[in-house]
Formats: C-alpha cells, structure tokens, sequence
C-alpha cells in the first residue's frame, strides 16, 4: 500500500472525531457560512456520509472485537494472577534471607507493574522469571508452607497469559493490515476533519476558548475518551438520522 496515513491517532478515531465535529459545526453553522461557502449542505452531507461509511468499517471489523475479547480475557487472568502472588509474597517474606536471593529480586513488584499497564509480555517474563527463583528455592519455599498447587496455578496462568498476548498480536497485526486496505477511505474523510479543524480554530481563536477547544484535537480526544471513546461516533450518527 504506497497511500501513508493522513492523521496519528487511531483508524476508529477518525470517524469519531468527524461524528463530533459534524454536531459543533451545525450548532456554529451561522459562524462558518459567515466565512466561507465551503460548509454548504453538500459538503455536510459529504461530511456525514464519509463518516458513515468509515463507521461500517469500524463496526464491520472482526478483529477489533476479537481483540477486545482477548485483552478482556487477559485482564482477568491478570487479576487472578495477582491474587496469587500475594499468597506467594507471603512466602517469600518468610524465607527472605534464607533463599539465594532477596524476596524483593524476584520479581513480584515487577509483574504488578507489567499487569498494571496491561503488557502481557512483561507479565510473562517476569513471571517466568519469578518461578526460576521459585524452583531454585523450593526447599526453603516449602518449609514455610508454599504448596505445589499454587506453583501449579502461576505457571498455567502464566502459560494462558502468553498464549492469549500472542494471539492478540497477532490479530493486531491483522487489523493493521485491514486498515491500512481502506486507508484512502480514512484519509478522505480526515481531509474534511483538518478543513474544519483548521476553519474552527481560525473562527474562534481569541474570540472564544470553550469553542475553540471544540476544534482543537487533543482536545476533542480527551472527551471522547473520558466518554468512551470511538464508541461516540455510532450513537452521534444515529442521533442525527
């Protein structure tokens, strides 16, 4: 594909972004046509038919509800996982001093960080990494009552996790590869984003601060993030039909 993408955030994004334009610029239409012919009926409907068609492609896209399935599954394996490793904290306190290495080195604090930010392959590795100090240290480990069944549980939950990551990237790869198939679709409709972007912010730069945060990106990402992200742009399309 030789056609580069026209905008940075992500593909489901752009729809979403144009959802909210659409509505600000026919609630400030009078502002607009005040400076240009340019936002006349025709290129608002182009604006909403644009937007419409890239939607479909959003919600016809497979993976990406694949791919929420398999993080949603992660997490909660994460979750699991972590309600392990307190069981398993309290037996490396226990044995600290006693083992090869310090409790604080093997890893624990690690993992928790790794499924705190959701990377399931930092979770595995130092998972793994966590269960080589363990075996190295079973002896002391079993005195202090750890049983083989926990041992048992970290390691499948391990094993799940790393084998649900990589389907994920692999699905992820897919997607990227479907978007960037329809990636002049995208870039159209991002053109109509960056006119009105740009039109917006030279209206109501100086003149008004809340309006123009209606046309300044970064901005209108946070909102729709804060109220679910490109999930906005579906329910704005039906608002208006």
């Amino acid at each position: 594909m030789n056609e580069k993408r026209k905008f940075n955030c992500k593909a489901e994004d752009v729809p979403a972004v144009a959802g909210y334009l659409i509505q600000r610029v026919q609630a400030d239409l009078s502002d607009f046509t005040d400076i240009t012919i340019a936002f006349d009926d025709p290129f608002l409907t182009q604006f909403q038919s644009k937007t419409s068609q890239c939607n479909q492609l959003v919600v016809s896209d497979v993976l990406t509800q694949e791919i929420k399935t398999i993080t949603r599954q992660i997490t909660e394996k994460s979750k699991t996982l972590r309600l392990s490793l307190n069981k398993m904290d309290i037996y490396l306190g226990m044995a600290d001093g006693q083992m090869t290495v310090d409790a604080d080195a093997m890893g624990t604090k690690k993992i928790r960080t790794s499924i705190s930010s959701g990377n399931s392959e930092g979770i595995v590795a130092n998972t793994r990494h966590l269960m080589q100090g363990v075996s190295s240290n079973m002896a002391v480990l079993q005195t202090k009552g750890l049983k083989p069944a926990l041992v048992s549980s970290i390691t499948a939950l391990t094993d799940e996790i790393e084998t649900l990551g990589n389907d994920q990237n692999f699905k992820t790869t897919e997607r990227n590869r479907h978007t960037d198939e329809n990636i002049g679709i995208y870039n159209e409709l991002w053109d109509m984003v960056t006119l009105t972007l740009e039109t917006g912010r030279a209206i109501y730069r100086g003149v008004d601060a809340t309006k123009l945060n209606d046309y300044t990106l970064t901005s209108i990402l946070k909102r729709l993030n804060a109220e679910g992200g490109a999930a906005a742009a579906p329910k704005a399309e039906a608002t208006k039909a």
